[in-house]
């Protein structure tokens, strides 16, 4: 049964995978203030992943 470092674990590869593809839309949007706001989204998530990479077990 997993246990919180796993769910924590599958967590940030779900974060990671959420940026990368956030950066592709980044890439490709044309409307600045569209761009302003995937950029905050991405910043948002590296945060989240900031926070997740301290969990200790």
């Amino acid at each position: 049964m997993p246990n919180a470092k796993d769910y924590v674990d599958q967590s940030m590869s779900s974060v990671q995978s959420t940026v990368s593809t956030l950066q592709q839309a980044l890439s490709t949007v044309e409307k600045p203030d569209n761009k302003n706001l995937i950029q905050e989204a991405i910043n948002t998530l590296n945060s989240v992943q900031q926070n997740l990479s301290g969990y200790q077990e």
